[in-house]
């Protein structure tokens, strides 16, 4: 006989029935009205031929994995590349515009004392060649109408600062 007694807990969802406790019990009841997750059946062990199928399909889903995978690395190392192709671009163009800068802002090159020059060039110079292409080049820039800046140096106190171009003229005319 069904015995059909119904008890009211505080869930409203769960109202429990004597005759379902018998049958499936009180934790699978629970178990199934709140959708949680039923532990997995134990599988009927398989055939030899099943296994194989089961692998080869396992052996397949892994073979689309690594294909999928060397796909989208062949994809990114060609947007590497070109990333890399334009940022060697901008580099270039970032030194185009730098170089032309600098033209602009030093429209006589850059300038340097007489020693300082004959440094950057790895000549060495004594303090009387200094001073005598010192001269040379002063007379050389009042000629040209181009201003000399003066610095104070410790070694030889003030100092002119002449254009590149002049320095270049005054020790190509002391080599010949």
């Amino acid at each position: 006989m069904l015995n059909l007694r119904f008890y009211h807990f505080p869930f409203p969802k769960l109202i429990f029935r004597t005759s379902l406790f018998n049958t499936i019990g009180v934790r699978a009841w629970i178990q199934d009205v709140l959708g949680w997750v039923k532990p997995p059946t134990v599988q009927q062990p398989q055939s030899p031929i099943e296994i194989i199928l089961q692998n080869a399909q396992n052996l397949v889903a892994i073979a689309q994995q690594l294909f999928e995978q060397d796909c989208r690395q062949r994809e990114l190392e060609q947007a590497i590349l070109a990333q890399q192709n334009l940022n060697q671009q901008l580099q270039h163009r970032l030194k185009a515009v730098e170089v032309e800068q600098d033209r602009v802002n030093t429209p006589c090159g850059h300038k340097y004392s007489v020693v300082g020059f004959a440094n950057l060039q790895g000549l060495e110079i004594s303090v009387k060649e200094a001073g005598t292409k010192g001269r040379k080049a002063s007379a050389l820039c009042r000629k040209q109408g181009i201003e000399i800046e003066r610095i104070h140096d410790p070694r030889f106190g003030k100092v002119g600062l002449y254009p590149e171009s002049v320095l270049i003229e005054v020790f190509s005319a002391g080599q010949n």
